[in-house]
């Protein structure tokens, strides 16, 4: 079977009458039924993977049977989520990652997964961490009043070594595309931005290291009787400025150290260890870390920059809720904020990508720092879409809460369960009891994306709905606990699939 590629996946308002007559000849499928539980079971996905085999049974030989088949499916094809995290390319499944992620911090903050309710009144901070100034960009200021302020006003006329003045008038609009645009691009230091970028995963390493290290000296204990006292749990979202410099949001916690065979447990530390203490540590640590960049690439070590935000989270289980929706959402996000790309690029079509010419400058300089790393083992090339950077998005201690495998094995055997008992198809329920180990799946890759335009539109408007589903569930509950119907405040949780 041939399938034909179609990258047509954004949500089509105004559908060509060509269009609506495929969507009409889908929708008259006698299959259609079947069509629709795959698009709902790949979570409505944009650019489904589309895969030919069967599921086979053992029946406790040595010899299987088969027990569906991709024959009988609509078009002889499964469609699975892409499963990208990033909302520049697949909004459904970034949708159900950001509500993974969601769960994953709150849990941590407030309780829940297996982490008790006490964990509220833990001392907590919400931290932001950012890259040092390499060079003067363009900014959205705000006037003591909130109101917009000029960019860099400047009273006289002084230039750069280049002969760019060094101030701009402009009241820049957010959606402003110079925003993080330097002000001269030849003073800008795109070979530091990108190396700090590099290590900056590092940095953040050593900073929590660091971290107990001036809990420490602080209260004039030992660095060995403090780990027997502590623990310091965190969870972090990198994400991108407009200028192309990554900065950390993170969440960190105090709790009491356990000893190992009760690890798992988590409990509130000794009432000496507050807020106060953990805001001072942090900041001693944020002032005396650093980490060295590649001796082959030379350069200064690498420091956080002046600007650092520190706010102490009470009990109040409604704020931490919205604190773990702030880190959710950016952990969907990446160097689109910057005018980046989403995906990889190669150096010889660095002149044809549609991006600014800021942008191509970043990415242009970690390729050539991927020739200066003759070891090869800071990836700068593979990294160039992502100036340089090489760390995950969103990272946590082990113990800050449970984990994204918990949540979607939760998630699957949820799904399991309710078709066992409500499911319309004879064939997925006798499929879904019987148990992972014991069914073998071949399978094998056909395409990547919708067959058709009337897929792709179908798909976009069953998103859309659910979407709206979702939105006016959260608005109810929100609405009933204003009303004192509940006694602490939930966000909805996303909408289960069939994985």
């Amino acid at each position: 079977m041939g399938a034909r590629h179609d990258d047509t996946t954004g949500l089509v308002t105004a559908p060509s009458a060509a269009l609506l007559d495929a969507v009409v000849d889908r929708v008259g499928r006698p299959d259609f039924r079947k069509f629709e539980a795959q698009l709902r079971s790949s979570g409505f996905c944009e650019k489904p993977v589309l895969l030919a085999g069967r599921i086979e049974v053992c029946d406790g030989g040595d010899t299987r049977h088969a027990v569906w088949s991709t024959d009988g499916e609509p078009d002889q094809v499964l469609r699975k989520a892409c499963g990208n995290r990033r909302e520049a390319v697949c909004k459904p499944c970034s949708e159900r990652y950001r509500g993974d992620a969601w769960q994953l911090i709150a849990a941590g903050l407030r309780g829940g997964k297996g982490i008790p309710e006490s964990v509220a009144g833990h001392p907590t901070l919400f931290v932001s961490l950012t890259a040092p100034s390499f060079g003067v960009v363009h900014s959205q200021r705000r006037t003591t009043k909130g109101e917009p302020g000029r960019c860099r006003p400047r009273r006289g006329n002084e230039c750069c070594p280049h002969g760019v003045p060094l101030g701009c008038s402009k009241r820049h609009e957010p959606d402003d595309p110079c925003l993080g645009e330097p002000l001269c691009r030849e003073c800008f230091d795109y070979r530091g931005a990108v190396l700090w970028n590099n290590v900056m995963s590092e940095l953040w390493r050593r900073t929590m290291i660091y971290l107990p290290r001036e809990l420490a000296a602080i209260l004039g204990w030992t660095q060995k009787r403090l780990h027997e006292e502590v623990r310091v749990s965190y969870i972090k979202v990198a994400e991108y400025q407009a200028r192309g410099l990554v900065h950390v949001h993170a969440l960190i916690r105090l709790d009491r150290r356990m000893p190992a065979y009760r690890a798992d447990e988590v409990h509130a530390p000794g009432r000496r260890f507050t807020a106060d203490l953990l805001e001072e540590a942090l900041r001693a640590a944020a002032d005396n870390v650093s980490a060295p960049t590649p001796e082959q690439l030379g350069g200064p070590p690498a420091r956080w920059g002046e600007q650092l935000d520190v706010q102490r989270l009470d009990g109040n289980a409604e704020e931490r809720g919205r604190r773990a929706s702030y880190l959710a959402k950016y952990s969907t996000k990446g160097t689109e904020q910057a005018g980046g790309l989403p995906y990889r690029v190669r150096r010889d079509g660095l002149d044809r990508l549609p991006v600014r010419d800021h942008v191509r400058d970043l990415v242009a300089q970690a390729f050539d720092l991927a020739d200066e790393d003759t070891e090869g083992t800071r990836r700068l090339g593979a990294c160039a879409h992502m100036f340089g950077y090489r760390g995950h998005c969103l990272s946590k201690s082990r113990r800050w809460s449970t984990t994204f495998k918990a949540l979607r094995e939760a998630r699957e055997q949820h799904v399991r369960e309710q078709l066992g008992k409500h499911g319309a198809d004879a064939a997925q329920r006798a499929l879904a009891e019987i148990e992972p180990e014991d069914r073998v799946g071949t399978f094998a890759f056909v395409g990547r994306g919708h067959l058709t335009s009337a897929d792709a539109y179908l798909a976009a408007q069953a998103a859309a709905s659910a979407r709206e589903r979702r939105e006016a569930g959260r608005e109810a509950r929100y609405d009933h606990h204003n009303r004192g119907g509940r006694t602490r405040w939930q966000q909805t949780p996303h909408e289960v699939m069939v994985a």
